[in-house]
Formats: C-alpha cells, sequence, structure tokens
C-alpha cells in the first residue's frame, strides 16, 4: 500500500507543475485573445483554444482527485511539498476560471456575427452573456478592465437589438397621427409579414418590452376620440395584401348632444380590436402580444368606457330601461374581450360587474332625474293662484267638516301631481320602491329649504305670498296624510309632514309678526297726553292708516286663506289694534268733552269700517274679542253718571262683561268733574 501511495505522489509531485506550467500557457493565450479583441480590436480564432481549454479542464479535475486522495503522515517531508502542490494548483484553477469565463463571454459574442441570426437567437445569445456577466465567482473579475468591456459591449448589443426591434415594429405596424385645424386624423398600418412580426414580437416579448409607447398611442388617438367623439372610421383588410388599414378621423371640438350612442362605440371598439389582432401574436397559451397590452391599458380604457360613455347612456326613465339592451350588449362585449385575449388577469371583470350594477345605476338615476324635476318645478314662477275646491284635497280633517275654498300656487299643485305620478311608478315597480319612496321624502324636505330661500323677499315682504306659502305646506301636509297608507312603512314621513305643516306657519306667523310691527308704528301717531285740549288730525290718521293696513290684508287674504284661517289671523291683529286704543284711552286721568266726542268719533270710524273686514259683518262680535268692550267704551264716553249707574247695575249689567269696577271708576272720573253725583256713581260702583 505505501509503495503505491508512494508511486501517486510521485506522479503528482510530476503532473502538478505540467498542469499549472500549460494553465499559465492557456492563460497567456486568453490575454492575448482578450488584448487583440477589446484592447487592439484585432479578431483572432479561439476555436482551437476552446477545444484545449475543454482537455485541460478534464486533466485539472483528475488531478485535484488524486491530490485528495493522497495520505502522507504530517511529520513527513513529503507532507510539506503535498500542501505546496495543492495551493499551487488551487491558484491555478482559479485563474485557469476566470480565463474560461473571460473566452466563454468572447466566444458567445463572436457567435452573434454568425449569418442566419435572427432576432429571437440573438436575444438568446445575449441572454447567456447576460447571465455569465452577472456571476461574478471570482471578485478579481470586477477588477479586469476587459471584464468592464465585456459588460459595455454586451450593453451595446443589447441596446442595439431593441433599437432594431423597435425599428422593425414601427415598419411592421405604423402608427400615425396628424392634426389639422379643426380636425385630427389617425392611421395605424400592419403589414402582414406574419414570420418577420413573430419573430420581432416574441423577441420584444422575451426581452420584456412593454408596449407603453403603443399603449398610449391607442388610447389616447383611438379609443378615447371613439368613445367620446362621433368619429369616421375606416377598416380594411382586404383591398391591400401587404397591410391591413385602420383609420379614423374626427372633430377636434364637437359639442355635447354629438356624442356617440353606447352600441355605436362598442361596435367600433370591437371593430378596432378585430383587425389589430392581426399584430397579435401568440407565443403561447399564457403569453400574446393583446395580453401585454391588456396588462398595460385594460384597465383605463375599461374605466374610460364606463365613466365617458356607459354611465351617460343609462336610461334615466323606466321607459326607456324597459327597451334597453345594455346589460346584454356589454356582456357581450366583454366576451368579445375574452376571446381576442384581451385580457389582464386582474379587470376581466370590470365591464361584467358594471353590467350587474347597471340596474341600480339606472335607479340611481332614475331617483336623480326625478329630484331634478321636482326641483326645476319648485323653481318655476309661483304667483299664479288655483282654488282649491277645484282639486280632491281639502283643508279640512274630516268629510263632515264644512268645505272652505282656498288658494294654492299653480306651482304646488303641479309638484303634487309629479308626486302622484312618482308614487304610482314606485308600487308599479316594486323593486325600485324604496329608492322612490326616499325621493319623495328628499323632494319634501328640499321642498321646505329651496321655496323659502328662493323666494325669500316675496314671502316675508308681501303677505299674499306668505299666506298661499302657508296653504301650499298645508297642501303638500294632507297629501301626505291621504297617501299615509301607502308611506307608513316609512317613519320620516311622519316627521316630514309635520315639519311641512311647522314650516308654513312659521313664514305665515314671521309675516303676521311684521304686520303686527307695521300696525304699531302706525299707532305711534295715536298720541293721547292730559295736557292735550281736543283731537287732532294725527290720531285720526293713525287709526284710518291701521283700517287701511287691515282693509289691504283682506283684499289678499279673504280668498287666499282658508275661512277660519282668515279669521283667526285678520281678528288677532284688529283684536291687538282695539286692545292697544283702548288701553290708551283708559290710562288717561282726564278726559275733557272734546277729546271725548273726538274718541267717539274715532270708535264710529272702526265701528263703521272694521265690521266689512269678514263676508259676515256680524260675526266681528265673535272673532274679535274686544270688539264688545269697544261699544261699551264708546256708551261710557257717551253716556252720563246715570247712564253708566245703569248699565253697572250694581255689578250684573252689561259693563261687568269687559271692565272691571276699577276701570269703570277711572273713566268717571277721567270723564266728569268731581260733584256728589260722581261720588254717588262711584260709590256704587263695587
Amino acid at each position: 500500500m505505501e509503495q503505491i501511495e508512494h508511486t501517486q505522489f510521485e506522479n503528482v509531485s510530476f503532473n502538478v507543475p505540467e498542469v499549472l506550467s500549460r494553465i499559465r500557457s492557456h492563460q497567456k493565450v486568453v490575454r492575448d485573445i482578450v488584448n487583440a479583441n477589446y484592447v487592439d480590436f484585432v479578431s483572432i480564432n479561439t476555436n482551437d483554444m476552446l477545444d484545449g481549454l475543454r482537455a485541460l479542464e478534464t486533466e485539472i479535475k483528475d488531478l485535484v482527485a488524486s491530490t485528495g486522495q493522497l495520505t502522507v503522515d504530517k511529520s513527513n517531508v513529503a507532507w510539506n511539498d503535498l500542501r505546496n502542490y495543492q495551493r499551487d494548483l488551487e491558484e491555478g484553477v482559479r485563474g485557469y476560471k476566470i480565463a474560461r469565463k473571460l473566452l466563454s463571454i468572447h466566444d458567445l459574442f463572436e457567435s452573434m456575427n454568425l449569418s442566419g441570426n435572427g432576432y429571437e437567437k440573438t436575444a438568446h445569445i445575449l441572454g447567456k452573456i447576460k447571465v455569465l456577466l452577472d456571476e461574478v465567482e471570482d471578485p478579481v473579475l470586477a477588477d479586469l478592465h476587459c471584464f468592464h468591456s465585456l459588460i459595455l459591449r454586451y450593453e451595446t448589443a443589447y441596446e442595439a437589438l431593441i433599437n432594431d426591434l423597435n425599428g422593425k415594429f414601427n415598419e411592421l405596424v405604423q402608427l400615425q397621427h396628424r392634426s389639422f385645424q379643426n380636425t385630427k386624423s389617425v392611421t395605424i398600418r400592419i403589414h402582414r409579414d406574419e414570420n418577420m412580426l413573430y419573430q420581432v414580437v416574441v423577441t420584444l416579448l422575451k426581452t420584456q418590452h412593454n408596449f407603453q409607447t403603443v399603449c398610449q398611442f391607442l388610447l389616447e388617438n383611438v379609443f378615447a376620440p371613439v368613445i367620446v367623439k362621433p368619429v369616421s372610421l375606416i377598416c380594411d383588410e382586404k383591398s391591400d395584401e401587404q397591410s391591413v388599414l385602420i383609420q379614423l378621423s374626427y372633430q377636434i371640438a364637437v359639442g355635447e348632444e354629438l356624442r356617440p350612442g353606447y352600441k355605436t362605440v362598442l361596435s367600433n371598439v370591437m371593430q378596432i380590436f378585430y383587425n389589430l389582432s392581426n399584430m397579435n401574436i401568440v407565443v403561447s397559451e399564457d403569453e400574446c402580444l393583446f395580453k401585454v397590452l391588456a396588462k398595460q391599458m385594460k384597465k383605463e380604457l375599461c374605466t374610460m368606457l364606463i365613466e365617458r360613455c356607459l354611465e351617460r347612456d343609462i336610461p334615466g326613465t323606466i321607459e326607456g330601461m324597459k327597451e334597453s339592451s345594455m346589460m346584454k350588449d356589454l356582456c357581450e362585449f366583454n366576451t368579445f374581450l375574452h376571446t381576442t385575449n384581451f385580457i389582464d388577469g386582474e379587470n376581466d371583470h370590470l365591464l361584467e360587474e358594471y353590467a350587474n350594477s347597471i340596474e341600480t345605476i339606472h335607479q340611481k338615476k332614475l331617483c336623480d332625474n326625478v329630484l331634478d324635476t321636482a326641483l326645476e318645478i319648485m323653481k318655476r314662477e309661483s304667483h299664479e293662484m288655483v282654488l282649491i275646491e277645484d282639486h280632491e284635497y281639502q283643508f279640512v280633517g274630516s268629510s263632515t267638516a264644512q268645505l272652505s275654498s282656498c288658494m294654492v300656487t299653480r306651482t304646488v299643485v303641479e309638484l303634487k301631481k309629479f308626486l302622484d305620478k312618482v308614487l304610482a311608478e314606485a308600487f308599479a315597480h316594486g323593486d325600485a320602491a324604496t329608492r322612490f319612496i326616499k325621493t319623495i321624502a328628499t323632494i319634501l324636505e328640499r321642498y321646505m329649504v329651496d321655496v323659502p330661500m328662493a323666494n325669500e323677499k316675496l314671502l316675508f315682504k308681501i303677505p299674499q305670498q306668505s299666506a298661499l306659502f302657508r296653504n301650499d305646506c298645508t297642501y303638500l301636509n294632507y297629501w301626505l296624510q291621504k297617501n299615509d297608507g301607502k308611506l307608513n312603512d316609512h317613519g320620516s314621513f311622519a316627521n316630514i309632514s309635520d315639519a311641512l305643516k311647522a314650516c308654513g306657519e312659521d313664514i305665515f306667523q314671521q309675516q303676521l309678526n311684521s304686520q303686527r310691527a307695521q300696525m304699531m308704528q302706525a299707532l305711534s301717531g295715536f298720541k293721547l297726553s292730559i295736557n292735550l285740549l281736543e283731537l287732532g288730525t294725527e290720531q285720526q290718521r293713525a287709526i284710518r292708516q291701521c283700517v287701511r293696513q287691515f282693509e289691504l290684508l283682506k283684499n289678499v287674504w279673504q280668498t287666499v286663506l282658508p275661512d277660519s284661517v282668515y279669521k283667526q289671523s285678520l281678528s288677532g291683529l284688529v283684536d291687538q289694534f282695539l286692545r292697544e286704543i283702548m288701553k290708551r284711552i283708559q290710562i288717561l286721568e282726564d278726559i275733557t268733552t272734546a277729546i271725548g266726542n273726538g274718541l267717539v268719533l274715532l270708535i264710529d270710524i272702526m265701528t263703521e269700517t272694521l265690521p266689512n273686514l269678514f263676508k259676515e259683518p256680524s260675526e266681528i262680535h265673535q272673532v274679535v274679542k274686544q270688539w264688545t268692550k269697544l261699544l261699551q267704551l264708546r256708551q261710557i264716553l257717551c253716556g252720563s253718571l246715570v247712564q253708566i249707574t245703569e248699565l253697572w247695575a250694581e255689578g250684573k249689567g252689561p259693563l261687568t262683561m269687559c271692565f272691571s269696577a276699577e276701570e269703570i271708576k277711572h273713566l268717571v272720573r277721567a270723564l266728569f268733574q268731581n260733584t256728589k253725583q260722581r261720588q254717588a256713581c262711584i260709590a256704587s260702583i263695587v
């Protein structure tokens, strides 16, 4: 055994120097080749050299295996020799591997220059070179100038290939557009050289080319105008055997009313895709040009179709939806895109999902249109009045109550008819009933906000307008009450009903407050004082001004308001007016005969005019609480002490209905001088 190992050791000691010598020889040759090609740029044939390297590589492997099998005593001198041989061999192998890699890369570059290399083969060789360049096992490589030269040569060759491919693709698929003053023309010409187109597209796909320029051109210059503008589209694949032509032209500025319908848009897009399929090179079942384009542009194209075309064309009426075939058309279009392989795996169901939501969008659009129509009705001029007796609703709480004529605006009558129609449609189409009824609630809520805001000046300055608005709100409120059975499942209408009534009453109450303020302003001229000797024209003017105010209100309210509302509103103003007049008279400490006669004349003006504010003048006794007191005050102003005593009748006479004992005593003291008869009269008033 020792003899065998000794023989092997001698072989190793002989072969290692020999192999190292051959490695150095080969390294020199490689160095010469690299210098010649990447420094002096002189071409050298490397075929024989590669064959020699393969043989040398086999010997190196055998020699490394032999040295690894040797066992030498570490105390022996031969141990040091063996370690030196192994170290020299490792360094030699390292140099060999670097030389081998450089020569392999150089050989691949040389093979690219062979005639007959197509785009695919060139790209395949560059791919191999890229792998070798990226695999830097030895850090020494990164420091070699020649290695950097190889990297630069690869980048130059790769860029040249991509430029050549792009140039060839642009020759085969020509994309052009020209803009004129008012129009734009777009032309796509696809040459029928299928073999060359296949090579170019396949190679571009293998180089991970994204075709962003093509996608951008199609989106901006083809699909965008086709979706939103009327276009002249020509797709011709028959007249020219050498190419397929897609040509479209359109006006740059187009009115909204000329936008094409969705059927025209889908038809044009399908026609364009059908002709573009001539460039759809299929590499495998999972890879083709259309799939690459879809990853770049399908989402944007679908979004553009939905937002700029389909949404606009979803019918806003029930009749239109019945006749529409949009859901079916959109599903067929989506199937067509799948068939042509225009799929990206992420957005392939966008259009189908949108088609399934069309009914919901239609209902929302329909309700939006309903709301818009209602708002348009609300904005109409509301000066024209309609007699309520000509219509179904009455301002009464039950069928046994006496009917009362009144006025509402033509606007609210039209709005009520529109609400009737909407409610009928809601129950004719059960699936949309809830949305319709919510829209009715929105309409009524908007009515309470929009109408007062739009007619603010009229409502607060013109009494007739505020009265009409009150009636309009009550009119709509009674419409809600009549349809309570249909709306009772929607609790919000109870609140809306109360709010409608409150809204109308609030506006009308503000008008009443304004009238009261106006009346009190007029009564500022009705001044009575102890220093006044007789009444002048100022007091009479104040009274007549207030009476005139009431007469004007009668003219604009009596035929507009329900009779009960009219009586209550105007009688309230008259009552306050009389109370203010009598209060000022009753606080006088001294009423001279002249002043008393003047006051009687003013009361006569009131008793002659104020009853005429009502349809039946005698009604004033019932509706104006202060009326009887006014008449009795006149009796006191005109009467003697005896008459006043009789009218009081020890607290049992008619004066006790409206006056207290203290009020009568005060008036007696103001009207009559201090005599025994006055004292007796006052004493009887208890």
